[in-house]
């Protein structure tokens, strides 16, 4: 069977943060990655590797003294080239985004009504009564019931599971086929945040979204999405299918990621970390961004930086890959 055409096509991008009276600074460097319909990919990684920054390139919410560099495709369409009402319909219609803090993106002083019919009124010309009954059977799908009550209420009357359900019906109104979710439950306590993720889950197989999910949580990651790309230090270091990467995984990073994650083991075991500090792209020495931290680390790796290749079922950054298989299964010791 052919696999569907991607939906949307990272290649090869670059994001460089170009302030005045400072050199410019790499943030993200030459990452990669496909996402087709229906699919939830996880972007994954320690915070500063360039998870969210990735994804915002995506709907071209980078900040002004930022530059990329490399192509963003959607649907066949560069991204950056998007102008006029193309443009429009590709950020109103076509992709929308779940952001982390939903207290810090819906304007305190309005309605909740007011926030989530604004797209309707604005870009798909209903009135405020047809945008509020589209909106309700929205909310009650998401858990949020007596819709009209909650569209009077203001950001602060409601909990942070509610409001972030609101977010998520905020994204789904207008019917997108591509939804970014940048670590939508970091604020919720572990109950919600299971509640939030299985309304995305859901929503993504009813709709048949795309989904580029961002966290650093990477067991909840390899719980919902399809395929799992991890990122160090501005660039991708592997790929895998979600249920082949905790035994399948071929980067040392990745190998530290998982065995640094707490189980149930020994009572008063010492949790296993991987040594120094995560880097910026713009840190990163000439060759693999991770050898300074890397146990398997060789010259090679320290003077050339290793092109991210096919791999199996997958995709790895790494010169040692194929001789380091048994290696990585000792990780747990060597970190």
């Amino acid at each position: 069977m052919t696999a569907p055409a991607p939906l949307l096509r990272v290649d090869h991008l670059g994001i460089d943060l170009h302030r005045r009276r400072q050199e410019p600074r790499t943030l993200v460097r030459d990452a990669s990655f496909d996402l087709a319909p229906g699919e939830a990919l996880g972007l994954v990684g320690e915070s500063g590797s360039g998870k969210s920054l990735t994804s915002r390139s995506v709907l071209r919410l980078l900040p002004r003294d930022a530059r990329t560099h490399g192509t963003i495709t959607f649907d066949g369409q560069d991204v950056h080239a998007l102008r006029g009402d193309r443009l429009t319909r590709y950020l109103a219609h076509d992709a929308a985004m779940i952001f982390q803090n939903p207290r810090a993106h819906i304007n305190p002083v309005r309605t909740l009504g007011d926030f989530l019919t604004e797209p309707l009124v604005c870009h798909h010309a209903l009135n405020r009564t047809e945008a509020q009954e589209r909106l309700v059977p929205l909310l009650a799908e998401i858990g949020i019931p007596d819709g009209p009550r909650r569209l009077g209420q203001y950001p602060h009357q409601l909990s942070g599971g509610l409001l972030q359900r609101m977010m998520i019906a905020s994204a789904l109104v207008t019917e997108p086929r591509l939804l970014l979710a940048d670590e939508p439950t970091t604020a919720l306590d572990v109950t919600t945040q299971q509640d939030v993720m299985a309304i995305l889950d859901e929503q993504r197989h009813e709709r048949h979204l795309a989904l580029l999910f961002v966290t650093h949580d990477l067991e909840l990651a390899t719980a919902v999405c399809d395929r799992i790309a991890v990122m160090y230090a501005g660039t991708i270091v592997e790929q895998r299918p979600a249920t082949a990467l905790h035994t399948g995984r071929r980067h040392p990073y990745t190998a530290g990621l998982l065995a640094a994650r707490p189980g149930l083991g020994e009572p008063g075991a010492r949790l296993p970390v991987i040594p120094g500090r995560p880097a910026a792209a713009y840190e990163t020495p000439d060759g693999c961004p991770f050898a300074p931290r890397c146990a398997f680390a060789e010259d090679r790796c320290r003077a050339e930086r290793p092109p991210l290749r096919p791999d199996g079922d997958g995709a790895v950054a790494c010169h040692r890959a194929d001789e380091l298989a048994g290696d990585l299964d000792r990780t747990r010791e060597e970190v």
